[in-house]
């Protein structure tokens, strides 16, 4: 299995801290779209660890200033009420609008993806798909939502984003 936490090194909770405190108002700011919700709450916790690590590798390997609601809001309010989880699903799109570049990660779509693609789509903001399956419904998607495919970029260069459960995630404290 590829671990894209030998990659980033130690301490990447950290790291991602440290991108926020002086940020460069010339960075691009990109929106990491990759799945959170799962029946299985471990595999939930997982896949928040694994936004940070697509957002920490997004910083590190790509010169972005990386946001992913998704990888931290969860901690703050409940996906499983129906309220906190609009809310959040809300805050996730306005942080979407203030973006320059969407990137989809990982190997499959949600629903909650799905929406973010599409509102993307309609504002007119690229995006970069890193797995070749979900370039093709990502496409799809964007087209149908009546935006032109052109948006859409397969970025074979930097694969380790199309990595979805196959990549493995740091646990709590882990190294």
């Amino acid at each position: 299995m590829y671990t894209i936490y030998e990659m980033c090194c130690d301490g990447f909770d950290q790291k991602l801290e440290r991108q926020f405190l002086k940020p460069n108002r010339h960075q691009k700011k990109v929106y990491i779209c990759s799945p959170y919700s799962d029946p299985d709450l471990e595999q939930q916790l997982d896949n928040m660890r694994r936004a940070r690590l697509y957002m920490l590798y997004a910083f590190e390997h790509m010169g972005y200033l990386a946001r992913a609601p998704h990888a931290y809001l969860p901690m703050l309010v409940c996906d499983g009420v129906p309220t906190e989880r609009a809310m959040a699903l809300r805050f996730g799109l306005e942080l979407l609008e203030r973006s320059d570049l969407l990137l989809v990660c990982g190997t499959t779509l949600s629903k909650g993806m799905k929406g973010e693609i599409t509102h993307a789509a309609k504002l007119g903001i690229p995006i970069q798909v890193f797995d070749d399956d979900l370039y093709v419904q990502v496409r799809k998607l964007v087209t149908q939502t009546g935006a032109s495919k052109k948006l859409v970029e397969l970025n074979r260069e930097h694969s380790v984003l199309g990595l979805g459960k196959e990549l493995v995630v740091p646990q709590q404290g882990g190294g």
